[in-house]
């Protein structure tokens, strides 16, 4: 571009409402703009030489949709997934344009950013099935604490204990699903603080089996972790929610007398991960629910998850906190096995060295 177009274009890119990425026939990100770097929540330079689907799924999430063609023929507008980094994951419509630069061939990105309408739907919604979350333990509460002072002198101690046990219960999981809801509030405000060193995985994974003893007394869990295991790049706290999560939920949804299996080892990509997989003998999670399973208040609508309590948050976190250490998560299932897998960079020298020591805000 030259002239007075070429500086149209600059100024269009750079003062945009619009998200705009400029990638090369490769997909590598070479220009991004403040709209898209707000958007995900990332500086611009750290976007920039990164491919482009590590940001965005220009296919919506359908593997059936049609390749886009070359030349303009098929730029309309279609639904993208963005991959912010706080986890959560937005679904905007965009346009992929084939651009020609010098001989070169360029493809711009243009993601058009839904405004307030769409966030005060998304935050309505929020707030009404947080309602009904907190409405069902509250309903509990109240009728079994009304039934104690009304009619208290009649009933037996064991009807009382276990009147005071279902309250118990039920205060319990509301405790949890406000914690849960603080969790999401600070990874979403991004005021989450994580302190990120060298953490021996292994360790961790024994801390959080110990705490788990209890729930698992009617299942068998198998830890596998090869010996010489690098140490992971982790944050202590977050690294043991995230195990917490993917184990509880791993003997919640699988029956008695079944095992749970805990394996790790070493992966090399662009750089050295550490890859760690929880799995399961439950029912599998159904092939149609699988793209949901990290959304919030997600739960797969079936006998066994109705009679298992859960917020429908632990999964959203669960990425959220892996995304926030620079990992990656994924989930495969088939009937009598769901197995979780999680990659956190390892702790080498060479990590240590680039990124530094103390506190990072998430």
């Amino acid at each position: 571009m030259s002239g007075a177009t070429g500086n149209t274009f600059e100024i269009l890119f750079e003062h945009s409402a619009d998200g705009m990425l400029i990638s090369d026939a490769d997909g590598t990100v070479q220009r991004c703009n403040p709209a898209f770097a707000k958007l995900v929540g990332k500086a611009a330079k750290d976007i920039e030489g990164r491919n482009l689907q590590e940001f965005v799924d220009l296919s919506g999430g359908s593997e059936n949709e049609a390749p886009r063609e070359k030349n303009g023929s098929a730029n309309e507008a279609k639904n993208a997934i963005i991959f912010c980094s706080s986890g959560l994951d937005l679904i905007m419509p965009a346009s992929h344009l084939e651009l020609s630069k010098n001989g070169k061939e360029q493809s711009l990105t243009i993601v058009y950013i839904v405004q307030a309408q769409s966030v005060q739907q998304a935050q309505t919604e929020f707030v009404s099935t947080v309602s009904h979350e907190l409405r069902t333990p509250l309903t509990s509460i109240k009728g079994f604490a009304d039934t104690i002072l009304r009619a208290g002198d009649r009933l037996d101690a064991s009807a009382q204990r276990r009147y005071i046990g279902i309250i118990k219960d039920q205060a319990d999981r509301l405790t949890r699903l406000v914690e849960d809801l603080l969790a999401v509030s600070r990874l979403e405000s991004r005021k989450m603080q994580l302190t990120i060193r060298a953490l021996n995985l292994e360790e961790a994974v024994e801390r959080v089996c110990q705490n788990l003893t209890e729930k698992s007394k009617k299942h068998q869990i198998h830890v596998k972790i090869p010996p010489g295991l690098p140490q992971v790049w982790a944050d202590a706290d977050r690294l043991e929610q995230i195990l917490t999560n993917l184990i509880d939920n791993a003997i919640k949804y699988s029956p008695a007398e079944t095992t749970v299996t805990i394996t790790a080892r070493v992966v090399m990509q662009e750089n050295e991960f550490v890859e760690f997989s929880v799995t399961d003998q439950g029912g599998g999670i159904s092939a149609e629910y699988l793209p949901q399973i990290f959304n919030k208040f997600s739960r797969q609508d079936n006998p066994l998850t109705r009679q298992t309590e859960g917020t429908g948050l632990g999964l959203y976190i669960t990425k959220s906190l892996v995304v926030a250490l620079d990992g990656n998560i994924n989930v495969t299932s088939e009937p009598g096995s769901t197995t979780f897998t999680v990659q956190i960079p390892a702790a080498t020298l060479e990590q240590q060295a680039a990124r530094g020591r103390g506190i990072n805000a998430c």
